[in-house]
């Protein structure tokens, strides 16, 4: 894009030149203006031509800013009415030039460059008028003016039209892209959930059936241990294999399915503390809730719901006859989450790991990971301190909403 308005400027800027420099020699502005002009077309030209072949676009960038914008222009101004012309006009034009060709802070470092340029030259104009060479009559006056006017029009006008019908077609391009990404995606969805669900059939029967030799042992009272154990292992490899799948299906459809809106995030969580809470209390653990009111976020209340549920049966399944917290408050423009626990904790050496997909301290490797997905997908973070022996405390901030969005609903 950067390229064709360049051309296009370009080639506006030799043919203004040379119209410029062939009224200077008629109208008797001056040698040293009419050569200037002359100067700048040939530059134009060259500039043009080098990059056609060489395509090195950004030294020609430069060199029209230093050489044509803050050493030629300034001359070009002193002869041709100083402030009283429409040279100010091409100022303005070269200053917009800076910020098409130039991105970021060099942008706006040359184009504050220019302005320091070009407000010096209007004030050395001012207090030594003698060095201005005014047109000797106001008709060449409202000529110059009105030249300089339909020249820097034209050549903005063009070059914004050409930008924004470039930028059109690039969203155009976007969009259909978009289109066949989110296709793909679906379809991604659609095999795994097929695939699932074919697995998940024999997982079950498989499952059925150790169940039921295990029954059948323990009716007929046949008591082997090594047999028993291997059935065991059997069944939990199995219903382990079972939760990966889901959690790789929830992984996959996370952004397919989840709805946005405001949600009462105190509601949220206190709802689905105590839904767990027969679970935790299991294993002889007691569940302390600490959550401040009136926390509001925005975002999906069933991915949040599944990253309070990982982190309260992570917490469960690691501590015996123990004490889970779960405590939620208002820090600035977040709000906090803890799920704290005195249980096993986690080695030092798999700590750093445990929000990576497949880390995994007995579980599928798939709960920490999805809790960061989660966490950062609404603009929160994650992270964890745990200790062997002494416990864990898990964080997760989600930013505090204050309509900012434009939401309404309250999650139910």
């Amino acid at each position: 894009m950067r390229v064709k308005l360049f051309n296009i400027l370009a080639v506006g800027g030799m043919i203004t030149s040379l119209i410029m420099a062939a009224l200077s020699a008629y109208r008797h502005l001056g040698l040293i203006n009419t050569i200037s002009c002359l100067a700048i077309a040939v530059l134009s030209f060259g500039l043009l031509i080098y990059c056609k072949r060489r395509g090195r676009y950004q030294i020609c960038y430069m060199i029209t800013i230093f050489t044509i914008f803050m050493i030629m222009f300034p001359i070009i101004f002193f002869y041709t009415g100083g402030y009283y012309s429409g040279m100010p006009l091409f100022f303005v034009f070269a200053i917009v030039f800076t910020f098409f060709m130039l991105e970021g802070r060099r942008a706006i470092v040359f184009a504050i460059l220019e302005m320091i340029t070009y407000l010096s030259v209007i004030m050395i104009a001012y207090h030594y008028p003698q060095l201005v060479h005014h047109f000797s009559s106001e008709e060449d006056l409202l000529f110059d003016l009105i030249f300089s006017l339909v020249v820097v029009s034209l050549i903005l006008g063009i070059s914004m039209f050409l930008y924004f019908r470039i930028y059109k077609r690039q969203q155009q391009k976007l969009d259909k892209q978009n289109k066949l990404l989110y296709e793909a995606n679906q379809a991604k969805i659609e095999f795994l959930a097929n695939t699932s669900h074919e697995m998940r059939t024999p997982l079950t029967v498989v499952s059925v059936n150790v169940q039921t030799v295990l029954s059948i042992l323990e009716e007929q009272k046949i008591k082997n241990l090594e047999v028993t154990e291997l059935l065991a292992g059997a069944q939990s490899e199995v219903m382990r294999l079972s939760r990966m799948i889901g959690g790789m299906l929830t992984l996959t459809s996370i952004s397919e399915n989840a709805e946005w809106q405001q949600i009462d995030f105190t509601k949220l969580l206190k709802s689905g503390a105590q839904m767990l809470r027969l679970s935790i209390e299991k294993n002889g653990n007691t569940l302390d809730i600490k959550i401040e009111e009136e926390l509001y976020v925005y975002g999906s209340g069933d991915l949040l719901a599944q990253v309070l549920s990982n982190l309260l049966n992570n917490a469960g399944a690691h501590t015996k006859n123990g004490r889970i917290t779960l405590s939620a408050q208002k820090d600035k423009g977040e709000i906090i989450v803890i799920v704290e626990d005195n249980g096993s904790g986690i080695t030092s050496e798999m700590l750093p790991h445990v929000f990576e997909r497949g880390v995994s301290n007995g579980g599928t490797g798939f709960g920490l990971y999805l809790c960061k997905i989660v966490a950062d997908s609404h603009g929160g973070r994650t992270w964890i301190e745990s200790q062997v022996g002494v416990g864990t405390r898990v964080f997760f901030s989600i930013p505090y909403y204050e309509g900012q969005f434009g939401g309404s609903e309250k999650y139910d």
